[in-house]
């Protein structure tokens, strides 16, 4: 169960990435260069800025049901939720990179002048994925501190 939803998690988020990241484009000039913009080079930021976002927001959910599925078997609940966090987190990245778009250098050959070419979906930096364990540890670290509280699971 927890596989399962800790892959739907990852799966929605690369899909909300490819869905709502814009990446940059070149634009063909007259003698086949290639030439990018300034806001075009903001969009390769955002691409990453929205990876994140999305990431935080899918990893809290997945962390609230880590809790909710696992919190009986105690502290080995931490090593599911981080090790399934990280696995969640570069699935998302694959499956939105996999969506596309994809293969820049092939269809940056190929384009005519005028014509407008988005980059690659992707991260700037594997190590975005190191968000989703941090994000999924809170729900965790909370619940586990109001349970204590009440005197409840520990």
């Amino acid at each position: 169960m927890f596989a399962a939803g800790a892959a739907l998690a990852a799966l929605l988020a690369g899909l909300l990435w490819h869905l709502l990241a814009t990446p940059p484009t070149y634009t063909i000039g007259d003698d086949k260069g290639a030439i990018i913009s300034e806001q075009s080079l903001a969009q390769s930021v955002a691409m990453d800025i929205w990876y994140v976002l999305i990431s935080v927001v899918m990893a809290l959910g997945l962390g609230a049901y880590t809790w909710g599925l696992l919190r009986r078997i105690g502290w080995p609940l931490v090593i599911f939720a981080v090790v399934g966090a990280v696995l969640a987190g570069w699935v998302a990245w694959q499956f939105g990179h996999l969506l596309g778009p994809r293969d820049f250098a092939e269809r940056l050959g190929s384009a005519s002048p005028g014509d407008h070419v988005p980059m690659d979906l992707d991260l700037h930096s594997a190590w975005l994925i190191m968000v989703w364990p941090l994000a999924v540890s809170v729900p965790i670290l909370l619940a586990a501190l109001w349970a204590t509280l009440r005197g409840r699971d520990r």
